[in-house]
């Protein structure tokens, strides 16, 4: 078995077991049965081939049949994809391309999406009760602080390039340029009228 199979075998169990957690999550896939998914790894030559069911997902190197979908995109990309709450912009930014049927590769994001796996209870198996619920407010405080702390880096980013740096302009700078625009644009259009009136 070469490197790139031993790695895969391990991807599919791990991909596995992380669904089972979700008691949800295998039945929906079993809507898939039949339908084949094929990832292309843009820069490394490199195709997966997704075998959805009841009992999970097969992961392929190797397959000679046409998938229905092709989503094809560079590593960072296809991470992008899978962890953006909304995907159209990274879809309609050019980095991913889907062809085949892409209404199939939207519905089995969408069911990869919704996964919603009760991270307390299972911990709780192993940590008890209270340690499991003591470390899941941890997690879910922790989760709120980079909320915040990303909101309040985007706001002090943005205050800083518009009133220190002058690199960008504000609301009202803009709303002035554009109603500038507007002038010069009907003091041409008078200019061309007359200009065409003498000649």
């Amino acid at each position: 078995m070469s490197l790139t199979q031993s790695l895969i075998a391990a991807l599919e169990t791990a991909c596995n077991r992380y669904l089972a957690l979700d008691d949800e999550a295998l039945p929906k896939l079993a809507a898939f049965e039949g339908k084949i998914i094929a990832i292309e790894i843009t820069g490394f030559n490199q195709n997966i081939f997704l075998f959805p069911s009841a009992d999970g997902i097969m992961l392929l190197t190797d397959y000679d049949g046409d998938a229905d979908t092709t989503i094809s995109g560079t590593p960072m990309a296809l991470a992008k994809l899978g962890l953006a709450e909304d995907s159209a912009s990274v879809l309609f930014g050019g980095e991913i391309r889907i062809t085949g049927d892409t209404r199939l590769g939207h519905q089995f994001k969408k069911v990869l999406q919704q996964l919603n796996i009760d991270w307390e209870e299972h911990l709780s198996r192993y940590l008890g009760d209270m340690a499991a619920h003591q470390l899941g407010n941890a997690a879910r405080d922790f989760a709120k602080w980079m909320r915040r702390s990303n909101q309040s880096m985007h706001l002090n980013a943005g205050e800083y390039l518009q009133e220190e740096s002058r690199l960008v302009a504000g609301k009202a700078e803009i709303d002035r340029f554009a109603r500038e625009v507007d002038e010069l644009r009907d003091a041409v259009d008078r200019m061309e009228a007359r200009i065409s009136r003498l000649t």
